[in-house]
């Protein structure tokens, strides 16, 4: 049993079955089970959260509005969209053959990832910051984290994307980094439509291979199907889905922020203080795109626009200096970008 690496395919599945199937997976893998590398594709779309992200990152009317359930798994990540042209898959090992180092564990189970793509005649690489990309755009999306004594990395076949869907689920106030988000989209994601059957072949060989496993069909044990049970009811409660409950906002008064990742090292920043309003695409650590709003640029708005173009994040208060307090508000408004941010 220790040398199998048992393979799983649940099929189509609904977005909770989607979800909690692979949790349950885990929870048996951390007892004992070999490790296992599963299968599912949604039957309907959804959005699914990070454990440790706000439910506010979503727009809750529209989802509710398109029957799109929301759903928090157990691992980190921002807000993504799913549906049914993606198919899904998850390789998860008991944490003691991994290396303790978390990049060190992701590189290992990301690159067998890399290798079935690769085998299907697609140009992967896994590139500095750990994303699956052809070039620079992202073709597979990944999370990974530790359940009990289980790591757990899931990945996707993105056969067809919806960029609008994919933007429209996150609570974006400000439209102008709508639009910027939906745009760094379709430049930094990238769909795959290779055979689905085919990509499943190669990863399970490609997986067995990194691991030195032998792969066997296998189903989920009794104390698995009773995870299944228990996560299926936990998974649809609304104390879960809501979260834990976050800090208050602070009484002082600073800049208010929402910032949107669209792959490593590229995201959209909205921010506002003191009357000041500003959007951005960031393209590692560089301004591409930028919005400014502020009633007291007295005609230079267009002017302070096109100095930040193509500046660091980390020069903004520079750059603006030349525009007295009305730069001093927008560069304040600018504070809350983090780069580091995933």
């Amino acid at each position: 049993m220790a040398d199998q690496l048992r393979v799983i395919d649940f099929g189509l599945s609904s977005p909770l079955r989607s979800q909690s199937s692979w949790h349950a997976v885990a929870y048996g893998v951390s007892a004992g089970t070999p490790a296992t590398m599963s299968f599912t594709r949604p039957a309907a779309p959804y959005v699914c959260l990070g454990y440790h992200r706000g439910i506010d990152e979503v727009d809750g009317e529209y989802c509710r509005e398109q029957q799109l359930p929301v759903l928090r798994r157990m691992v980190g990540g921002g807000p993504v969209y799913l549906d049914t042209h993606q198919l899904f898959f998850q390789i998860c090992v008991p944490a003691s053959s991994v290396p303790a180092v978390r990049a060190q564990a992701l590189f290992k189970l990301l690159e067998p990832a890399v290798a079935a793509f690769c085998a299907l005649g697609v140009p992967a690489v896994l590139d500095e910051d750990q994303e699956i990309c052809v070039g620079d755009r992202k073709i597979c999306g990944h999370g990974a984290g530790q359940i009990e004594d289980a790591v757990v990395v899931c990945g996707n076949l993105i056969e067809r994307f919806d960029y609008e869907r994919a933007t429209r689920v996150l609570a974006l106030a400000d439209a102008e980094q709508a639009e910027q988000t939906l745009a760094l989209m379709r430049r930094f994601v990238a769909a795959t439509p290779v055979d689905p059957v085919a990509f499943q072949a190669a990863v399970i060989d490609a997986y067995a291979s990194a691991l030195g496993l032998e792969p066997a069909p296998g189903e989920l044990t009794e104390a698995e199907c009773l995870a299944l049970v228990d996560l299926d009811e936990r998974f649809s409660g609304e104390a879960w889905t809501k979260g834990a409950d976050r800090p208050a906002p602070s009484s002082v008064r600073g800049p208010s922020s929402n910032q949107v990742k669209v792959r490593a090292g590229v995201f959209t920043y909205a921010g506002a203080f003191n009357g000041a309003r500003v959007s951005a695409s960031v393209v590692k650590g560089i301004l591409q795109r930028v919005r400014i709003t502020d009633a007291k640029l007295n005609g230079s708005t267009r002017e302070a626009e096109r100095a930040l173009l193509g500046a660091s994040l980390q020069s903004v208060p520079k750059v603006l200096a030349g525009f007295g307090e009305a730069g001093g508000r927008i560069a304040a408004a600018f504070a809350a970008a983090d780069p580091g941010r995933i």
